[in-house]
């Protein structure tokens, strides 16, 4: 449906989009055939929707019950641990702006030229939590309330004797607000993403219900979490127009006029495939 020229949405990542849209209330089992149909309608062949369930319950995201021949599926606690950090980032980025106080949490931080992985994993964390990249060595947000997931981030790559964070304001010595912004993060190929999404929404039919709004809801969740990724998600001081912004409106009143329907077929969907 959405054809953004992002990279494709992994079987993983739309797993992660169901599990955690569909699992995470009542009903929260879920059996496998009504999981293979969900993940079929986002593209995914049979195949590749039971390798990528039991590398989930591998990777301790779901648990499996099996009743007579029929099995059925639940959010682990650690999947609910990761569902639920999801769904916070996600509130957040559909509520608008945030405030700003000027403050800024900042990670000063080096990895030995020979630690490739980690230093992937670290990027690939930092940019998770939306900290951008002004000069060498330096990243920063200004999102100060994420400093614990900062800290775990660093101590779980055992970087912590090599790193150094700090909350505080920026002094005048060295590059101001509006040059930090420009250098910290390139938005240009996220705003034109942005840009063929909101011309996609404004093409797009209203979905007439069943199947048909389950998966439009579920592809455009998982079309938010890939902008999420991207998005540093910054307060109108740094970035005072940011199409971001919008994108976000759109997506918000599509869940809101979609989601009742979505989640009302899903639950038809797990009584009708219980096991008789």
């Amino acid at each position: 449906m959405f054809e953004l020229n992002l990279p494709a949405p992994s079987a993983r990542s739309l797993l992660l989009t169901v599990i955690g849209e569909l699992m995470y209330m009542p009903p929260e089992d879920a059996w496998t055939t009504a999981l293979l149909h969900v993940l079929g309608g986002l593209g995914v062949e049979e195949h590749a929707a039971r390798q990528v369930l039991a590398r989930a319950a591998d990777a301790g995201w779901v648990v499996r019950e099996r009743e007579g021949r029929a099995v059925k599926w639940r959010l682990a606690p650690k999947g609910r641990a990761v569902v639920s950090d999801g769904i916070h980032r996600s509130e957040a980025f559909l509520a608008g702006p945030p405030e700003w106080d000027g403050r800024w949490l900042l990670l000063f931080v080096t990895v030995p030229g020979e630690q490739r992985t980690t230093r992937k994993r670290l990027y690939g964390g930092l940019s998770w939590l939306g900290l951008g990249n002004p000069v060498p060595g330096v990243w920063l947000t200004p999102h100060t309330e994420r400093g614990a997931e900062l800290s775990e981030l660093v101590e779980g790559l055992g970087l912590r004797t090599s790193a150094l964070s700090v909350v505080g304001s920026v002094h005048g010595a060295g590059l101001d607000v509006d040059e930090i912004a420009g250098k910290a993060w390139d938005l240009t190929d996220l705003e034109a993403h942005y840009r063929v999404l909101l011309d996609q929404l404004d093409a797009l039919p209203e979905p007439q219900g069943g199947d048909e709004t389950l998966f439009a809801y579920l592809e455009l969740l998982n079309v938010q979490q890939r902008f999420m990724r991207r998005d540093p998600f910054l307060p109108e001081e740094l970035l005072p127009e940011w199409i971001g912004r919008e994108g976000a409106a759109r997506i918000r009143a599509c869940r809101e006029r979609w989601g009742a329907s979505a989640h009302a077929r899903w639950a038809e969907l797990v009584r009708d495939c219980a096991p008789r």
